[in-house]
């Protein structure tokens, strides 16, 4: 069975997609409603409600223009649309077959001959803030086959979630000119990014949805925070006039008072007089209304974002809060990267490797790589420390740390305590250690003891690290090793070489007592 962009069950095509554009949008989506105009809980209420019910249009522009309003929704919003571009993807093959690997390199060939594809990956993130997002393939047919030629993004606002008969569904419908309710999407027309906060209908699962009500109660705070700065920021201006005085005086005062307050300049007669009353220190306090709009702006974050850093931790920041967020961004990237990928195989190479190699030819994977680097110092640290318990292969060190092999007559790099000598590796370090048989000249018997020692407890040394050889072999990464070492620790029995610990100690303790006696 074949499925299209909406999951619906559809014949497979006999021919290869049409070229004709879909319907063009109505003239009346030339003109927006600024519905953040007078937005007030009660009117964002019912919005919200209206989406629900299938008719988006008015919940899709307010989602526009609070992006548009509010800096830290759009600084926040970008963020995490803009992530992905550091996401390096690639076209991978169904397996190993010839065919497959043909077909795989040619789809990796036909994305990157898509214009602008970076900023088709962004566009599809638009469905993080708004619930979904939908693209219009521009299909080409040339030469017996079928390519995408352009992909241009759909508005939301040109959707309605509702079916022929107005019930509300979870596929969308299109709006056009001639179909002011909707029409029906073909297959493999359009993408249809669905991805946001939470599981359920696209319409509801936009995280927007939350940053709405903390951009309207930003707003008031920011208005009744301009209020209180225009009432308490500048003094009370109060013009006096005798009781004498004629109508055209008192409009010449007040002309003057008004003046006063912005170009700090005016006229006014001599009988008449202005005070300047400034208003009591401490009766009011302008800091409530930056504090909730700061508490709105880290509502904001937390919602897009998962975390925030500087609003939770203050000025002088954390190194654990920052690695923390770093592992939040992390997480979000790669759930990103993940939907995307999804979206791109099913919705763009499923039917392009349908109209030009058959629907039943198995479907390249489309991956993103995102691994983070390993820490170098710290793999490092631990080969270090390693190299003189266990045998580690040249070539896995280097391996791990990208090191080629030198070439011959290529200059190395030394350390500057060795400039003369020829460095060796730990490999061989830890073979010259086990074989070197430097002659001791008259060895007394603690000599003959510590000789004997050093042979037999190197078995016993190699039977304990063991359990290590094996944690070491099995992970993948030096991090994951690290990690498991603790496990590790009950399998490494000591006690054979702690008994021969104790005889060597003992027999050293004997002879030098006999030693003694006989000096005596």
């Amino acid at each position: 069975m074949l499925y299209d962009q909406f999951n619906r069950p559809i014949q497979r095509p006999e021919s290869k997609p049409t070229r004709r554009p879909l319907a063009a949008a109505p003239l009346s989506n030339a003109y927006r409603d600024y519905v953040a105009n007078g937005l007030t809980p009660q009117k964002l209420a019912a919005l919200l409600v209206e989406a629900d019910n299938g008719n988006i249009r008015q919940q899709a522009e307010l989602f526009d223009q609070i992006e548009e309003r509010d800096g830290h929704i759009l600084g926040e919003i970008g963020k995490r649309k803009n992530v992905i571009l550091d996401v390096e993807f690639s076209v991978t093959p169904a397996s190993e077959d010839a065919r497959d690997v043909e077909i795989a390199d040619a789809a990796q060939e036909m994305i990157e001959s898509i214009t602008d594809w970076p900023d088709v990956l962004v566009s599809m993130q638009d469905a993080v803030g708004k619930g979904f997002a939908s693209l219009e393939l521009f299909w080409d047919v040339s030469e017996g086959q079928a390519g995408i030629d352009q992909i241009e993004f759909i508005e939301q606002n040109r959707f309605v979630f509702t079916d022929a008969a107005g019930q509300i569904s979870r596929i969308p419908r299109l709006i056009t000119e001639s179909a002011i309710m909707g029409e029906e999407i073909p297959a493999f027309r359009t993408v249809f990014h669905s991805y946001g906060g939470k599981s359920g209908h696209p319409v509801r699962n936009a995280i927007h949805r939350i940053c709405t009500w903390w951009y309207l109660f930003k707003n008031y705070a920011i208005k009744d925070w301009i209020i209180f700065l225009e009432v308490f920021g500048m003094p009370l201006r109060l013009g006096k006039y005798p009781s004498n005085a004629s109508t055209a005086d008192k409009d010449a005062l007040e002309i003057a008072i008004r003046t006063l307050g912005s170009d700090a300049a005016g006229i006014i007669s001599e009988s008449t007089a202005i005070e300047f009353i400034e208003s009591a220190k401490g009766t009011a306090n302008a800091e409530i209304y930056e504090k909730l709009a700061s508490f709105g702006n880290r509502e904001i974050s937390k919602a897009i974002l998962g975390a925030t850093l500087t609003a939770e931790v203050g000025q002088t920041g954390s190194y654990a809060a920052a690695n923390t967020h770093n592992d939040v961004r992390l997480d979000l990237m790669r759930s990103d990267a993940r939907a995307l990928a999804s979206t791109v195989r099913d919705q763009i190479l499923r039917p392009w490797v349908g109209f030009n190699y058959g629907w039943d030819v198995p479907i390249p994977d489309y991956t993103g790589d995102f691994e983070e680097p390993e820490d170098q110092k710290l793999l490092a640290d631990i080969f270090d420390k390693l190299a003189d318990r266990m045998d580690i292969p040249v070539s896995h060190c280097r391996k791990v740390f990208n090191i080629p092999e030198v070439e011959k007559g290529e200059d190395v790099l030394r350390p500057k305590s060795a400039q003369n000598q020829t460095i060796s590796t730990a490999a061989t370090l830890h073979t010259a250690k086990a074989e070197k048989t430097a002659e001791i000249e008259d060895p007394d018997a603690v000599d003959l003891i510590s000789q004997r020692l050093e042979r037999e407890s190197d078995t016993h040394i190699q039977d304990l690290l063991k359990p290590i050889r094996v944690l070491l072999a099995k992970a993948n990464t030096m991090a994951e090793f690290r990690d498991s070492l603790i496990d590790a620790y009950p399998q490494m029995d000591a006690t054979d070489l702690g008994n021969l610990i104790a005889r060597a100690t003992t027999a050293a303790e004997l002879m030098g007592m006999y030693e003694i006696t006989t000096e005596s």
